[in-house]
């Protein structure tokens, strides 16, 4: 895997206009892409046995009461909604959020001004995961969108993990949802969904797609859309581009407000306005 470490706002143009088809996850540090399920089960020190009971408990506990706490008018009936909703609202899910916009991902990563460390961005092709899991040659759509028979056939599969036992096949899934609420329009939010919740996406990439366990630093000026089809990518963002990255993202409109729809957003977008004072 490769590791790109971009010194200025130019160079995550530049990486904007080569990765196109890739999705994006930003962190504020170098951690490990685990689900927020499978980070609570090990840290309770659940067995691996009983995962997915859990997670079915989680599931019922969460579909029996959530209309006590919530003016949800339509709860969704397809499993991957509740799903979505459950991970909307916090709750430990098997879903990771990804975007399909690098800003974005670069706005998560770079929020906290507060964080010392360097953050970094995920990039994994989607077009070869769909691929992978979804060939795109099984599929001759009436409307010629293909891309969305593929989607269509990453849900159903997904219908049935949920269904079934969990699944032990070395995969994940790339989910666009069919019912999106404000912010995951906003955000252009994917979910990548493990088909076995023991597994961190890393694990996978190296396990299924033989991907190196390590990183090889490569350069922004030699990545162009030639070699930029590779199937993962981890762009770094130095602590002391933090706020500078933060400031264009601002311009560009990509802070809370506009990412986090109402009041809870608006108060937010005030602190970054408090660490932006600097600048003006």
């Amino acid at each position: 895997m490769n590791e790109i470490t971009i010194q200025s706002i130019d160079d995550l143009h530049m990486l904007s206009q080569r990765l196109d088809f890739h999705i994006f996850r930003g962190q504020r540090d170098c951690w490990p892409l685990k689900s927020k399920l499978l980070r609570t089960l090990e840290a309770f020190g659940i067995e691996k046995g009983n995962y997915r009971n859990r997670e079915n408990n989680l599931i019922r506990e969460f579909r029996s009461r959530v209309r006590l706490y919530s003016d949800i008018k339509l709860f969704p009936s397809d499993p991957l909604g509740c799903y979505s909703l459950m991970q909307h609202f916090g709750a430990p899910t098997r879903l990771l959020d990804f975007t399909s916009s690098i800003y974005v991902a670069a706005f998560f990563a770079v929020e906290d001004v507060e964080h010392k460390n360097d953050s970094f961005i995920w990039c994994i092709n989607e077009m070869k995961i769909r691929d992978s899991i979804a060939p795109r040659e099984n599929y001759n759509a009436p409307d010629g969108n293909n891309k969305e028979a593929q989607y269509e056939a990453m849900r159903e599969i997904a219908r049935n993990c949920i269904s079934s036992m969990d699944s032990q096949e070395s995969k994940f899934l790339i989910l666009d949802p069919m019912e999106k609420n404000e912010r995951i329009s906003r955000q252009q939010g994917l979910f990548v969904f493990p088909l076995n919740i023991s597994e961190s996406i890393e694990d996978i990439l190296i396990k299924t797609y033989k991907c190196k366990g390590t990183f090889d630093q490569a350069r922004v000026a030699d990545y162009d859309k030639v070699n930029a089809n590779e199937l993962v990518l981890r762009i770094r963002i130095p602590f002391n581009l933090r706020q500078n990255i933060l400031k264009n993202l601002n311009k560009m409109n990509v802070n809370h407000e506009v990412l986090f729809p109402g009041l809870d957003g608006f108060c937010k977008s005030m602190y970054i306005h408090v660490s932006l004072l600097q600048f003006q």
